[in-house]
Order: C-alpha cells, then sequence, then structure tokens
C-alpha cells in the first residue's frame, strides 16, 4: 500500500505558501489608506476653502470615535474662479448615511501639527446618500499653532515690549482707579456692543465713511501749507474754552442728566419717527408728480391773473344778483313754484334721460333747425308752406283690412337706439325709399367754428 505524502513534508510547498502569504500582507498594508478589501463602505465628500495640511489616511471621527478616514485630496476651481479642496472620505457603515445639515471642522491632533476630520452629526430628516458632499459653508478650520505663534515676529515682539512698558508707567500708583474701571468695565461692553452691531449693520455704510474719510484726506493734502495758521486758531479756541472750563464742567455734569432724557424722548418718538417714514414712502410717488403739478399750477396762475384782477367787479354783481335772489326766495310764490319743481321734475327726468344722451351723441336739435329751412323753402307768391310727404295704407284706410296694417306704425330708423345718428344724415336715392340706406352707421359731420373765435372752456 502506498503512503500519502502531507503538504509539510514538500519543502517547495512550503516555501510557495510562505511567499504567497507574504505578498498578501504586503498588498493588504499598501493598501490599507484605501481600506481593507471586500468590506463595504460608506463614501462621502466635502468642500472646504482650506485643506489646512491635511494628508490622506487622517482619522475621521465622531464624538472622538474613529468612523473613517479621508482617503483622497483634490484641489478643485469653484464657478466664481476661487479654488478649494474637495476631500474624499471613506466612512464605516455603521454611520451611515448622515444627516443633511452635518458639519466637518478640521481638528488639530497634536501641537507638531498632526490633525484629524470630526463630523457632527445634524437633526434633519434629509440624509447626505453614499456619494454625496458636505457643502463648503457647513465647514470650518481651527486655528493652527503655528498662525497664533506666526504673528510674533520681530516687529510685533518690540512693540508688545514697548507697550508692557509704557502700560507698567501708566498703572503705576493707580490701582484703586483701576479697580473702579474694571467694576464698569461690564456695563461698557455692554454698550459697546450695541454700538459695534449699529457699527456692523450694513445700513450704517462703515465702508462708505471709511472712502469719505479718505477722499476728505486726500482732498486736504494739496493743503497741508495752509493747515498750520488753522491749528495756531485752534489752539486760541482751545485757549478760550480752557478758560471757560467751570462752564464746561458744569455742562458734562448735566450730560448725563440730558441724555438719559433725550433717550426717553427717542423712546417716545420712535413710533412717531417710523410712521413718519412710512408716510414719507408713501408720499413719494406724489413727490415724484410735484414738478408736473407745479408746472400745471404755474399755468392756472398765469391765465388765472388776468380774471382775478377782474374778480372785484364780478364780486360786486355777484353781491347785488344774490340780493336780488335772496329777496326772490323770501316770496310765497317762489316757494310755491319751488314746490312744484319736485314733480315736473319727477315727469320731465325720464323724457330727459333719453332726450340728452340723443342729443349729446347726435345733435338732433341742430339737425332739426337745419332741416327746417328746407322744409319751408318752397312756396309761391302767398308764402311758402310745409313740404310732407303721406304714407298712406289704402286698405287701412278703405276699411278693405279688419286688423292693423303690419307697416302702419314702421320704423324707418331702427338703429338709431343703437348708438348711430340716423335721423337728418339718412340718403335719399330718388324714386325708390326714404331712411337709412346702408353702407355703415351714420355719424353727424364734425364742424369747425370760424376763424378767429375764441376757444371754449373745456
Amino acid at each position: 500500500m502506498r503512503r500519502r505524502s502531507s503538504l509539510a513534508g514538500s519543502p517547495v510547498l512550503v516555501g510557495a505558501a510562505t511567499i504567497l502569504i507574504i505578498l498578501v500582507a504586503v498588498i493588504l498594508s499598501y493598501n490599507a489608506n484605501s481600506g481593507l478589501p471586500f468590506i463595504q463602505t460608506y463614501d462621502i465628500s466635502a468642500n472646504v476653502a482650506d485643506a489646512k495640511k491635511l494628508t490622506t489616511g487622517v482619522d475621521v471621527r465622531i464624538g472622538g470615535k474613529r468612523v473613517g478616514q479621508v482617503n483622497g485630496i483634490a484641489p478643485e476651481k469653484g464657478r466664481d474662479g476661487r479654488y478649494y479642496s474637495r476631500l474624499t472620505l471613506k466612512l464605516d457603515q455603521t454611520v451611515a448615511e448622515l444627516p443633511r445639515d452635518t458639519t466637518l471642522r478640521i481638528r488639530p491632533k497634536s501641537v507638531i501639527g498632526a490633525k484629524y476630520i470630526e463630523l457632527s452629526p445634524g437633526t434633519s430628516r434629509e440624509t447626505i446618500p453614499a456619494g454625496g458632499t458636505i457643502r463648503e459653508s457647513a465647514t470650518s478650520a481651527s486655528v493652527d499653532l503655528d498662525q497664533v505663534t506666526g504673528l510674533f515676529d520681530a516687529n510685533l515682539r518690540r512693540s508688545v515690549r514697548t507697550v508692557v512698558a509704557e502700560a507698567s508707567d501708566g498703572f503705576a500708583g493707580r490701582g484703586a482707579d483701576l479697580n473702579a474701571a474694571l467694576a464698569v468695565l461690564p456695563d461698557v461692553l455692554d454698550r459697546t456692543a450695541t454700538v459695534l452691531q449699529n457699527v456692523s449693520d450694513p445700513r450704517t455704510n462703515l465702508a462708505g465713511l471709511i472712502r469719505g474719510a479718505d477722499a476728505a484726506t486726500q482732498a486736504l493734502l494739496p493743503t497741508l501749507g495752509d493747515l498750520g495758521p488753522l491749528l495756531r486758531g485752534v489752539r486760541v479756541t482751545f485757549g478760550a474754552l480752557a478758560d471757560e472750563s467751570p462752564a464746561l464742567a458744569q455742562v458734562l455734569q448735566r450730560s448725563p442728566a440730558t441724555l438719559a432724557e433725550a433717550r426717553a424722548a427717542s423712546a417716545a418718538l420712535t413710533p412717531v419717527l417710523r410712521d413718519a417714514a412710512a408716510l414719507a414712502r408713501e408720499l413719494r410717488p406724489g413727490t415724484d408728480q410735484l414738478p408736473e403739478t407745479v408746472a400745471a399750477l404755474h399755468r392756472v396762475a398765469v391765465r388765472g391773473i388776468p380774471v382775478l384782477k377782474r374778480a372785484p367787479v364780478l364780486g360786486r354783481q355777484l353781491e347785488a344778483t344774490l340780493r336780488a335772489t335772496d329777496r326772490n326766495l323770501q316770496r310765497d310764490s317762489t316757494t310755491t313754484t319751488l314746490t312744484l319743481l319736485k314733480p315736473i321734475s319727477d315727469v320731465l327726468l325720464p323724457t330727459l334721460k333719453v332726450v340728452a344722451p340723443a342729443q349729446i351723441r347726435c345733435n338732433y336739435v341742430s339737425l332739426f333747425a337745419r332741416n327746417a329751412s328746407s322744409v319751408t323753402s318752397t312756396g309761391d307768391r302767398n308764402g311758402n308752406w310745409f313740404r310732407l310727404i303721406l304714407l298712406l295704407s289704402t286698405n287701412q284706410t278703405l276699411g278693405k283690412q279688419s286688423q292693423p296694417d303690419p307697416n302702419l306704425h314702421y320704423n324707418v330708423y331702427p338703429d338709431a337706439d343703437k348708438g348711430t345718428c340716423e335721423i337728418g344724415n339718412e340718403r335719399y336715392l330718388p324714386g325708390r325709399r326714404l331712411g337709412p340706406v346702408g353702407g355703415g352707421p351714420t355719424t353727424n359731420l364734425k364742424t369747425t367754428a370760424p376763424a378767429g373765435t375764441p376757444e371754449g372752456p373745456r
């Protein structure tokens, strides 16, 4: 019977297995920074303004626990032309998926410059999917120690020594005053915070103030030679103020109470000023129309001055007229007449509602007066007579028809109530018909006033 050989009995196989194990170990150790193979990870990226000398392979931590590493760092160019760094993070599946409002901070790991990434998961219900990105506005970085120490160059150190020496001389023997200053310092800082908030408000336009001060300084540079007399005059002014120091001291003593009153008054005036600002905004469209309105008022004034010059005569005539009207109103007959006007107007009003629009639109009274002359233009030696045409229905006149003729009340102008002016403007076809001939609605001809006729009121 043949004996089976074992692996330990073959030196070649043992050597090959050992070499294979060593190669696998080397490959795994070389690729350790990119993660172990066959292990799923949660890969995301983050955009940071400055990578702060990060290197690949540094830890990514959440609450101090390592949950992954930085797998890549690459510079990117944004749409605005500014460069930023894009970090590729390879995280454990145990932290997937992070909330959308997760923040990232680059923090120092030691004083010698080592760093790590700290993630602070947010509370958003939306999450960052695999391959997602933490936006740049949600990333930050701590200040490195070398940046702080780098500020203290030779010039700064020399300046600090000078300040410390001068401050030591200034504080010598003033411990009580320093303690009093420290006691009021919190209140001063609170008020300073309010002042700084006002200064930092965009509406304060501090940048505009600085630019204006720079422009004023540039404007003063050519006049430096003239500033000597000005400063001497200022010295005289300050000397005069020094002579009035007791009065100035009283003013300064009363200033806090005055400022307190002004502060209380400003609190009461704030709603008024707010309403005044709202009123000014509402009046702004009206003020835009002021130039045109003023020009129109000027034209009215120019035309009205001659009229006003004749106003005294009109006033005297109007006074006489009003007195006569007053006497007439005191008569019984006037009261009776006014009483009767009410029923007359009630009867006349429906008629006027029909007649007035027709007259205003078609001017029928003038058309009647114009045509009346042709109606009475024919006559003989005995005088003129009216020309008319009798349209008779023979069957109706002779009693041959028991029912009214359908044309007995025929309306020759059916469109007169529809906005046209047919009556008086009709065209006559000889031997054919009267009334509108067709060809569209008829309108009154426009007439112009004779030359030299003054323009009437509008």
